[in-house]
């Protein structure tokens, strides 16, 4: 969770924190939610300051006054615990999660192969926001009898992109969204029903052989006649 700036505890350290009024869960957003791959708190903090954020990150580089919730890890010392980041290393707070400005966007699913689906708000309409998502060029499929998209990487298969998800008769390899197509011009938010029905449908991640997804490759030559 992001620090809001007109917070005057802003950047601000534990200590200062707490003479100032204490730590107020409303004056957080919730920037990011979801899988990465780190063994503590440092591996976190690498990633989301200096390293390559996730795709679906929306925040500026994590700091001091941010916050950390881990929900599941590793690491089971840490899991269901709330990190706030310190001028130095981290305190264990108490932190109301639900108090916080939820993230901004449109509902809808997103599924990276071995995990399981998340369920996000995004931006969806902008196309740097689905770019940066899947990875690149965007391919936009309708595998579903259902008034939903299924946004992915255009070229997933031709640069290596690790399988990710069956999907009806074809392989789907790289990051997906599924996001809401109501026939308008612009995507719409899945209903929470349709949010519910795609993450049972695609809650196990599965294993799927780059074998399996070169196999599923359709490429068509066609030379010219002399």
């Amino acid at each position: 969770m992001d620090n809001i700036e007109e917070n005057k505890n802003h950047f601000m350290g534990y200590d200062f924190t707490m003479k100032h009024g204490g730590i107020d869960e409303s004056r957080y957003k919730n920037v990011f939610y979801g899988d990465i791959e780190a063994n503590n708190l440092e591996d976190i903090y690498e990633k989301l300051n200096v390293g390559n954020k996730p795709p679906t990150y929306k925040g500026y580089s994590l700091s001091v006054s941010d916050v950390i919730e881990v929900i599941e890890g590793a690491d089971d010392n840490l899991n269901g615990k709330t990190f706030f980041c310190d001028d130095v290393g981290y305190r264990t707070i108490d932190f109301d999660t639900s108090k916080c400005q939820p993230m901004e966007g449109k509902r809808c699913v997103y599924i990276t192969p071995g995990n399981k689906p998340l369920e996000l708000k995004l931006n969806i309409n902008e196309y740097d926001v689905l770019n940066n998502a899947v990875g690149g060029l965007i391919e936009l499929t309708h595998p579903f009898d259902d008034e939903v998209c299924v946004v992915g990487n255009d070229e997933a298969k031709l640069i290596g992109m690790k399988g990710n998800r069956h999907i009806g008769e074809s392989i789907y390899a790289g990051p997906i969204l599924i996001v809401g197509d109501d026939g308008s011009e612009d995507f719409a938010e899945l209903t929470q029903e349709q949010a519910d029905k795609y993450m049972e449908m695609f809650a196990e991640p599965e294993q799927i052989s780059d074998e399996e997804v070169k196999s599923d490759m359709g490429i068509r030559f066609i030379g010219f006649n002399y």
